[in-house]
């Protein structure tokens, strides 16, 4: 009888867990758009909270995808969609595999597991002791109470090392398996420029809390709802049989209770889901119109917009209050059941093994432990209703890693940086698992080297000494294909020439300097360019890193630069920011330089760059559009005396010609114009301002 019903108490615990995962699949369909709303960049927390709480009302503390979306109503539960499912559960697999397929990662996991095994025998004992505790309590017995202390103390000294470690070694294994996972996330992302593809296709929304939130959210709860499964699985078993022999009849209503618990909870409880997904969304709209008044507070002065901001703000917040206050509508119904359900579990127990006592078939102590024993096996059977929202917010974070990962090569078997599966045979495992060393290279295992995309098709060459920089029969596109910019562009630039590149806005300009920076990749034909590490970039607007002035000014180099901070501070003087480093606290000073220093000082600090990391060749992309026609003379003439360097420059300027010895002229559908810049030109430039 015993084994038929702990059986029956098992499978129950199994069918609990298929509901969760329908769970997953269900709180999906409640991210579906009904109507979708423009992407913008929205940061919004990503926690889910370590410990899952014993409780029937949860509150979802994880967003949905950041793709808003709107619902004129709480949507339906959907039919079963076991192709999700499978989704699912595929997808959860391939993010937890990779790092418990390492030696680090497995030992981790190993301790973990037998601390928690560890941890349920140390509740059960507990329970024992608990029982007889009381029981010579109740007898009345001075001598076996003072064995029952004896013996409380010792399991206490036994018992709290071993809890103890094992929620360390736990969070030490969340917080390793993060570190982990974030790292290789990171590596992806910077991999073949994927953080600049990312951003131009706008395919995947806040990589930034991806990266960081979901990643965490992920290790954290993944790890604590395998373990919490597996406590419960062995608590179930072990306090089953405990309330088995108490009371058989106990036994039996405690799945009748959680059954109850279950329906009435969902009944209830259901609507909590999209209103708290939807309320996290109107959150961070709300923050974000607030952030966006910050970002652009010049701009709304200058135009007098505070007025229509503020009424932004309030229509925001008037939705976010609404919102909340359904949930606690909602929450308040919930409430009546929930208070109830709790306070009825501290009587039920008693009140079924009371007969016993009063008959003397058994002792106080026993009642206390059939109590325990019965909100222990409830808590186990109640375990995915009682936070079926924090597991719904998980599976959104789980597929929003999906997409991310998809997006950024991992799904991609012809990408390096993908995990690979490695097969070992049980004495190489073993081997492995003990050594840390087997017969697969860690290049085999994991390769950091770039892969090239199938829709590019430039092919960008290193050039030598003879030639700076040449097109052949290039064309090129948009990302997307949609719209060529540049048809058939041939043309050689030799060495110690600088080309200005000039043309109508839209005419592919910057387009092109993307192009020779392997950014844009899209069409035909051949781009001839130094080695990387060979040429620097200036953007008009430019890249102020974090970090200290000194790192401003290194900033773009590939490798060491061997200039000291006395020359550094003479390189500022040259390019026109003589009291930048005493303004600011020295060459060690971190400020948030793009909000300490204008447009004109980030360009001018821009140029500093060349003159440190001295590159063969600089592109400037109207990199002086801020400056004073005497200031850009002065830094363009910098550039012309450090020895081996050559410039291409885009610029709208006339005055930018004098500095240059061939113009390419981009006209767009009607081809291009590619001659050399006459002295006699130059001179009418400096005389009239104009080419």
């Amino acid at each position: 009888m015993t084994r038929i019903l702990l059986k029956y108490s098992v499978l129950y615990l199994l069918l609990e867990l298929l509901l969760g995962i329908i769970l997953l699949q269900t709180t999906n369909s409640f991210l579906l758009p009904t109507r979708t709303v423009p992407t913008r960049t929205v940061r919004v927390p990503n926690r889910i909270p370590d410990r899952i709480p014993q409780s029937s009302n949860v509150h979802i503390t994880s967003p949905p995808t950041s793709q808003t979306t709107l619902h004129s109503s709480p949507p339906s539960l959907p039919s079963l969609n076991t192709t999700q499912i499978t989704s699912n559960l595929s997808t959860f697999k391939s993010l937890s595999i990779p790092y418990f397929s390492t030696r680090p990662g497995q030992l981790a996991f190993l301790t973990v597991l037998l601390l928690t095994l560890l941890n349920s025998t140390v509740s059960v004992q507990f329970s024992y002791v608990g029982r007889d505790f009381w029981s010579s309590l109740n007898g009345k017995d001075p001598e076996e109470f003072g064995k029952m202390m004896v013996k409380f103390t010792g399991t206490l000294v036994a018992g709290v090392p071993v809890s103890v470690l094992y929620r360390f070694y736990k969070e030490k294994l969340s917080l390793e398996w993060r570190d982990w996972m974030t790292r290789r996330t990171l590596r992806l992302y910077y991999s073949n420029k994927n953080f600049y593809s990312l951003e131009m296709k706008g395919s995947i929304d806040n990589p930034d809390q991806r990266i960081s939130e979901d990643v965490k959210s992920f290790t954290s709860f993944s790890l604590t709802v395998f373990i919490t499964l597996l406590t419960s699985s062995i608590d179930l078993i072990s306090f089953s049989t405990i309330l088995f022999k108490i009371s058989p009849e106990l036994f039996a209503s405690i799945f009748g209770y959680a059954a109850v618990g279950t329906g009435v909870s969902f009944w209830l409880g259901g609507k909590l889901v999209p209103l708290n997904f939807e309320g996290l969304r109107k959150e961070a709209d709300f923050r974000y119109s607030i952030i966006r008044v910050r970002e652009n507070a010049e701009s709304i002065a200058f135009y007098e917009g505070e007025t229509k901001e503020s009424s932004e703000n309030n229509r925001r917040l008037s939705s976010l209050v609404k919102n909340a206050a359904d949930i606690i509508g909602v929450t308040r119904n919930l409430e009546f059941f929930t208070t109830s359900y709790r306070y009825l579990v501290q009587v039920l127990p008693v009140s079924v093994v009371a007969p016993l006592y009063f008959k003397g078939d058994i002792a106080l102590g026993v009642v206390s432990q059939s109590s325990g024993a019965f909100n222990h096996i409830l808590s186990d059977l109640s375990l995915i209703v009682n936070q079926f929202e924090s597991l719904s917010a998980f599976s959104a974070g789980v597929e929003r890693l999906e997409k991310f990962y998809k997006a950024i090569g991992d799904e991609d078997d012809s990408n390096p940086l993908r995990i690979k599966k490695i097969e070992r045979t049980p004495i190489e495992r073993l081997r492995y698992l003990i050594t840390g060393k087997d017969d697969v290279e860690e290049d085999d295992f994991m390769a950091y080297e770039k892969y090239s995309r199938v829709e590019d098709s430039i092919t960008i060459k290193d050039v030598d000494d003879d030639t700076l920089i040449y097109a052949d029969k290039l064309t090129l596109s948009t990302p997307d294909g949609s719209r060529t910019l540049i048809r058939d562009l041939s043309f050689e630039l030799e060495p110690f020439k600088n080309l200005l590149i000039v043309g109508s806005s839209g005419s592919g300009k910057s387009s092109f300097l993307r192009a020779i920076a392997g950014l844009w990749t899209r069409g035909d034909g051949v781009i001839g360019r130094p080695r990387k590490e060979e040429v620097l970039f200036l953007p008009q607007k430019p890249y102020c890193p974090l970090g200290d002035l000194r790192v401003q000014m290194v900033y773009g180099g590939k490798g060491e630069v061997g200039v000291d901070d006395e020359e550094l501070l003479r390189i500022l003087e040259r390019v026109d920011l003589p009291n930048l480093a005493e303004r600011v606290g020295g060459l060690d000073a971190v400020v948030d330089w793009s909000n300490v220093l204008s447009l004109g000082e980030q360009q001018r600090l821009a140029f500093s760059r060349v003159l440190v990391n001295r590159p063969r060749l600089a592109i400037l992309d109207e990199a002086t559009s801020a400056l004073d026609l005497e200031t850009e003379e002065k830094l363009y003439r910098l550039i012309e005396g450090v020895d081996g360097l050559n410039c291409v420059s885009v610029g709208h300027r006339p005055s930018l010609a004098i500095y240059h010895d061939v113009k390419l002229r981009l006209k767009g559908d009607d081809g291009y114009e590619y001659n050399e810049i006459t002295k006699k030109e130059k001179k009418n430039v400096a005389k009239q301002g104009a080419v």
